[in-house]
């Protein structure tokens, strides 16, 4: 259970980095969203 968990911890981490970096870089969902919200005002 214990090295399920840990492995399972691991892939939560690993996808927040991922989703981090590609926000960062300005190709994410909210960035998308928030260029789309400036360009109406």
């Amino acid at each position: 259970m214990d090295k399920f968990f840990n492995t399972r911890t691991k892939k939560v981490i690993f996808f927040v980095i991922i989703i981090g970096v590609i926000e960062l870089s300005g190709h994410g969902i909210l960035a998308s969203l928030f260029r789309l919200l400036s360009s109406t005002n």
